[in-house]
Order: C-alpha cells, then sequence, then structure tokens
C-alpha cells in the first residue's frame, strides 16, 4: 500500500467516526457495561462484551483494553489456552502495548497453570528484550528459568547457564532452577554438581519454592548418578538408597544403585536391589538392563544355572516386547496415534515401555497439556450460551489448532524414544547372546577341570547379612512378596568358580 493509499484509508476511518457519534457512543457503551459486568465477576458477559470491541471497535485504546481484559476473563472462565492466545497477540504487538507487561505476566500464569514447557516458553523466549527488565522480579526470574530449561533441552548449554542466573534464592522457581545448574555442572564439573544437589536437599520446605519434594527426589537420583561418575560408589549406593519406595523413578535408583553395589564390591546388596525390581509389584517398570546385569553377577561367581535363568527371563520378557515395539513403528502410524499409545487411549503398546515413556518428563509435560486442552474444550463445549457464540466458535478452533500441533510435536518425540527402546533391547539381545556364549565355555572349562560343583557350593556356608539398624527384622524370603519387605532385599552368595593356586 502507498503512503498515499495509508492516508486515505485513515482519513475514511477519521471522517466515519466523525460521521457516525452513534456508533462510537455505543462502543463505549459496550465497553463499560463489559467492564461493569467484569467488576461484578460476571466473567462470560464481559469477555462478550470485550470480543465484541477487540474485534470491531474503531478506537485504538478501547481495543488495547478490551484485548487485555477479554483475556482476563477468559482465564477466570477456566480457558486458559484462549487466554494465553489474547495475551500472545498482545506480546507480538511489543511494548508499545499498553498492556505489554501485564499480558507478559498473565501468559506465564497460563504457562504455569498448563504446566506449558513447550508453547509459553517458546512465545516468551521469542519476545524476550531489554525492556522485560521493567517486570516484576518474580515474574522475570520465572521467565529467565523457562528460557533457560528451553536451552538445556535443545543443548544451547551456555544459553542456559547465562539465563539460569537470574533466578534469585528469593524466586519461587529458585529450587527449580538450582536441579537445572546441578545437570548442567554434570557435565564440566562434578564436584560443583554434588554441592548443589546437596543444597537442593538442604532446601527448607517452607520457602514455597515449586515442586520441593519432586526436585528433592530427583537430586538424590542425580547425586547417585554424579558420585557414580566420580567413583564413589559406596556414596553414590546411599542416595540411590534414599529415594522412596515406590516413587516415580524408583525403580531407575534400583538398577543404577545395583552398579554402584556392584563396584563398591557389594554383590549381594546388587541382586538384593535387582530381586525388588523383578518382584510382581514393579513388573510393570520397564528395565532390560537389569535383566543383564544379574546374569553378569552371578557369572562372576560361576552360577551358570542361574545365568541362563536371567538369560531366559530376558528372552521371555523384552524380546517379545521389542518386536511390538518395532511392528508399531514399522506400521507408521499417524502422529496422533503415538501419543494416544502413551497415554492408552489406544491399545497396542506394551505395559512396560508405556510406563516408561510417560514418567518421561518431557512426555508427561506434552500429555498433561493435552489433558488441559481437551478439558478446555469440554469445559467451553458445556457452556451452550458461550459455545454458540461467534467468541467461543473462535476459542473452539484455537483449541482444535492448538491441541493438532500439540500432538503432533508430541508424536514425533514419543516415536523417537520408542525407535531408541527398540534399539536398546536389540543391542542387549545381542550381550544376552554373549553372555549366554561365555557361559557355555565356562561350564565346558569347569567340565574338563573336573572341578566338583557341588562339593564346591556345599562346602561354603551363606552368612547372614548385618541388620542396618534397630526396627528391622531379619526375615528369610520364602518365594512370598511382601510389599513391606520389597527394596530390603539383600542375597548372600556362593561361589562356584574353580579354585585359585593357592586360596
Amino acid at each position: 500500500m502507498t503512503r498515499f493509499a495509508q492516508f486515505a484509508t485513515l482519513a475514511a476511518a477519521l471522517l466515519c467516526a466523525y460521521a457516525n457519534p452513534a456508533r462510537a457512543q455505543s462502543e463505549i457503551d459496550v465497553l463499560n457495561h463489559a467492564i461493569e459486568s467484569y467488576n461484578d465477576g460476571k466473567n462470560l458477559a464481559a469477555a462478550q462484551g470485550f470480543y465484541k470491541i477487540e474485534e470491531a471497535g474503531t478506537v485504538a485504546d478501547n481495543r488495547f483494553k478490551s484485548e487485555y481484559y477479554l483475556a482476563q476473563s477468559l482465564n477466570k472462565l477456566g480457558l486458559g489456552f484462549g487466554a494465553f492466545f489474547y495475551y500472545g497477540q498482545i506480546i507480538k504487538v511489543g511494548p508499545s502495548h499498553p498492556y505489554y507487561f501485564k499480558a507478559i505476566e498473565g501468559a506465564l500464569n497460563v504457562t504455569e497453570q498448563y504446566g506449558d514447557e513447550v508453547l509459553g516458553p517458546n512465545v516468551l523466549n521469542k519476545a524476550y528484550n531489554e525492556q522485560f527488565a521493567r517486570l516484576p522480579p518474580d515474574v522475570l526470574s520465572k521467565i529467565n528459568y523457562y528460557i533457560s530449561l528451553l536451552g538445556y533441552r535443545s543443548g544451547r548449554y551456555a544459553e542456559a547457564a547465562q539465563f539460569i542466573q537470574g533466578v534469585p534464592p528469593v524466586s519461587a522457581a529458585y529450587a527449580q532452577a538450582q536441579y537445572l545448574q546441578g545437570l548442567l555442572a554434570q557435565r564440566a564439573d562434578p564436584e560443583k554438581a554434588v554441592k548443589i544437589f546437596e543444597g537442593i536437599l538442604a532446601m527448607d520446605g517452607s520457602k514455597n519454592y515449586h515442586d520441593l519434594a519432586e526436585l528433592k527426589e530427583l537430586s538424590e537420583l542425580a547425586l547417585g548418578r554424579t558420585l557414580y561418575g566420580l567413583q564413589r560408589f559406596a556414596q553414590s549406593a546411599d542416595h540411590y538408597s534414599r529415594l522412596p519406595r515406590f516413587s516415580r523413578h524408583w525403580d531407575e535408583a534400583l538398577f543404577e544403585g545395583a552398579y554402584a553395589d556392584l563396584l563398591n564390591d557389594d554383590s549381594g546388596g546388587a541382586l538384593g536391589r535387582l530381586h525388588s525390581l523383578h518382584s510382581p509389584h514393579l513388573s510393570d517398570q520397564f528395565a532390560p538392563e537389569s535383566l543383564n546385569l544379574t546374569a553378569i553377577i552371578y557369572f562372576q561367581n560361576c552360577l551358570y544355572p542361574q545365568v541362563r535363568e536371567s538369560i531366559a527371563t530376558f528372552e521371555r520378557d523384552y524380546v517379545p516386547m521389542r518386536d511390538a515395539v518395532k511392528g508399531i513403528v514399522a506400521s507408521n502410524p499417524p502422529l496422533e496415534t503415538w501419543w494416544a499409545l502413551v497415554a492408552g487411549t489406544q491399545p497396542g503398546l506394551p505395559v512396560a515401555v508405556q510406563h516408561h515413556l510417560q514418567k518421561n518428563e518431557r512426555i508427561a509435560a506434552m500429555l498433561n497439556y493435552i489433558g488441559k486442552l481437551d478439558a478446555e474444550s469440554a469445559r467451553l463445549n458445556a457452556n451452550s450460551e458461550l459455545a454458540g457464540s461467534a467468541l467461543g466458535k473462535d476459542i473452539a478452533d484455537l483449541i482444535v489448532k492448538q491441541r493438532n500441533l500439540v500432538v503432533q510435536v508430541a508424536g514425533k518425540f514419543i516415536k523417537g524414544r520408542l525407535i531408541d527402546l527398540a534399539h536398546l533391547i536389540e543391542v542387549l539381545d545381542g550381550d544376552k547372546e554373549i553372555i549366554g556364549f561365555e557361559t557355555t565355555k565356562a561350564e565346558k572349562d569347569l567340565l574338563e577341570g573336573n572341578v566338583n560343583v557341588g562339593a564346591r557350593l556345599a562346602g561354603q556356608a551363606l552368612y547372614r547379612p548385618a541388620i542396618p539398624e534397630t526396627g528391622y527384622e531379619y526375615w528369610p524370603f520364602d518365594n512370598e512378596y511382601w510389599p513391606d519387605e520389597i527394596g530390603y532385599y539383600k542375597y548372600t552368595l556362593k561361589n562356584a568358580c574353580a579354585q585359585k593356586k593357592g586360596e
């Protein structure tokens, strides 16, 4: 459009407003009525009034005000994504919009409400500029955390480290930021990471930090991993033991803790953890590596029947699981199908794989977000007055488009994880074949060496494991699994290997 045409259009608009004072008065009446409804808590009437002005208002200030209060009204109606859309429209305009900073706060509020780790943070990241320094400190610190999280997950570690510095101890997001900083430190300075995670464990619960209880569990797990990498295996095993039994990440702690026990010369403790992991109460957990580890521990003690039992269990449980996952991947269903498989709304995915993916923080956040959108859609449809209005139809269309987008993103991510899981089982299946071959070879060596395995085992006594502290009782395992015993098993092992010279 030329400058002349722009001037002509503006002039026409001004002349129209001048020539139609009744229309201008009507616009003011609608706005005043909407504001009155908003103040009286009549959010539906307010939203519909603000929507009329936002769509067709002739006065810029009226449209600006209506756009913001429309978002506020929708949020009060429980239509968070609808509110986020209008906050986002204001944010796109930039600092020149009189409600720019309030819209940023509103968008952040919805992001937190919906557990949104993708859309909201990306919108805020794209809008980030020097004007953000004018935001209230806690709002800015939360935004800094979200942008740091985006950077970390995208592999932009320097950017993540930079933004994480903008989250002070007084912020509600401080514990989350410290955990992320610990993950960043694991890469270059594990000793620093240990101190950061220990600091999270020492945090005061009265500070109202977001998700502190869960972060403390994750920090125990992270400490176990970091200390393992530092070869401080006894300390690593201790932190793995501190995760609450049957908590979200307990299965990971049992498996990884078994490795720490093994390298701490505690094979009995390692097998005890693995015994808990393989109990019926945890049968829906995905832990294929644990069976290979079990086989290796038995192999080290020349207990070859037990090695073969572990191999057989892997063959029975995980090879069909691999084939099922590979079959789903090969069928290449639409991306919409992948999230439904994990959510359980469509059958076909092995239960252990389904639960494993549901525990992935990124997948869990996306599934939760889809659920929030579905709930918002249901809430909208339940209100016949709103659903039948132009505003309701617009929001319904926005929700459908956003849901489709998130489903596509989730589908791509889930498909990639399933391909990885199938590959992992494939690799472990190859390792299993090697273990089986080495077992057969070792058995042959025992036979050729005339080693009397039965006599060697009969000549060894099984000791009773030490009871850790008062309040515990000793109960020998009798093939019954009791919930209060799981997690406290400890093996005593005999060794069937041939005696070495001088032994």
